[in-house]
């Protein structure tokens, strides 16, 4: 089931989930140094974060957005490797999106390490495409058109 997270019992789950599944594509964090959790939930409690998890118990995946004028920003979404392929990912940009629109925005944004094809792959399949890439970054800035 997917529901709105809850920081008492999503953050640290939402956190090891960065740690293993985000961390290690992003050029930020290749000297071996890591996001705190105290990085972490400061970036959720700026978005609206959406969390895949078995009623109240611990999440094995999040969407975590905010929105900026009329275009919703995807700032971090990541599964449970156990969890992969499974369509979960789907149904977090789904639930994402639809939200966007309630918001009225119309369109959706993100950032990819370009280290990450799977990632470049899943979005690309969910109807994102590349606009620009930020080699300062390291990161493709990949665009979808949701609303309007």
């Amino acid at each position: 089931m997917i529901r709105k997270r809850l920081p008492s019992v999503d953050d640290r789950a939402i956190h090891r989930l960065v740690v293993e599944q985000l961390v290690p594509f992003s050029r930020l964090y290749d000297t071996g140094a890591s996001i705190t959790f105290a990085e972490i939930r400061k970036r959720l409690n700026h978005n609206k974060t959406f969390v895949l998890a078995k009623g109240l118990k611990q999440p094995f995946g999040f969407i975590s957005v905010t929105r900026k004028s009329h275009v919703l920003f995807v700032d971090m979404l990541a599964i449970d490797a156990r969890e992969q392929g499974k369509g979960r990912g789907r149904e977090l940009m789904k639930m994402a999106e639809d939200f966007g629109k309630s918001e009225r925005c119309h369109s959706a944004e993100l950032f990819v390490d370009d280290s990450n094809p799977n990632a470049i792959g899943f979005y690309a399949r969910q109807g994102y495409e590349i606009k620009e890439y930020l080699a300062e970054l390291s990161c493709y800035r990949m665009s979808k058109r949701i609303g309007r």
